[in-house]
């Protein structure tokens, strides 16, 4: 599992993938938030809790990432330019998708 995260992560292309997986998922929660129907008290309630779901999804990745990266089979000396801002980024998309989506199944349930 360890290989897969590495070379995943060190891949160029993933890279550019995730810059522009996360252009476009900023657009799109930046517009969800300044929406007309979304500044009233029950859409900043609805935006209150998937926050607290997208941290929590923001804490358990960054374990499971120091976990791998923390456990001896790869010295943290030798992680690379693109491993280390291709983590970053894909941490970055992943929260922000994981808030898109909270947001759409408490709007669907409240």
């Amino acid at each position: 599992m360890f290989e897969i995260f590495h070379n995943f992560m060190s891949n160029r292309i993933c890279f550019l993938i995730g810059g522009w997986l996360g252009l476009g998922v900023t657009i799109i929660f930046l517009t969800m938030i300044v929406r007309k129907q979304n500044r009233d008290e029950r859409g900043w309630k609805i935006f209150g809790k998937a926050s607290v779901a997208a941290f929590i999804w923001l804490i358990v990745i960054i374990n499971i990432i120091a976990k791998l990266t923390g456990s001896g089979n790869y010295p943290l000396e030798q992680i690379g330019y693109h491993q280390y801002a291709n983590t970053l980024q894909w941490v970055y998309d992943t929260t922000i998708l994981v808030e898109i989506v909270a947001v759409f199944i408490l709007r669907r349930r409240e």
